[in-house]
């Protein structure tokens, strides 16, 4: 090949976006805190219906932090692999 032509892409018709790997994280980064956020609205807004505040404010807003908890356990198991083959 000359030094100055294109090399052809490795994977065909694969679009390589440069930020893509960091889509990926910032969507990571962004739901864990949305969970416990929504969480709390509703918690909030529910409180404001019923006139029971601030139970359903509390009891949501545990909810939502287990959630994003339990998402976060989710994508370290995922991003983590298994680190202890033999």
């Amino acid at each position: 090949m000359r030094p100055g032509a294109k090399q052809p892409d490795k994977k065909p018709g694969k679009i390589h976006l440069p930020f893509a790997g960091i889509a990926k994280y910032l969507a990571i980064g962004l739901e864990i805190p949305s969970t416990i956020i929504g969480a709390l609205v509703v918690g909030y807004v529910v409180d404001l219906q019923f006139g029971t505040s601030p139970w359903f404010t509390v009891a949501a807003s545990v909810l939502g932090f287990v959630g994003a908890v339990y998402r976060l356990t989710q994508y370290l198991k995922y991003f983590g692999g298994n680190d202890n083959e033999s």
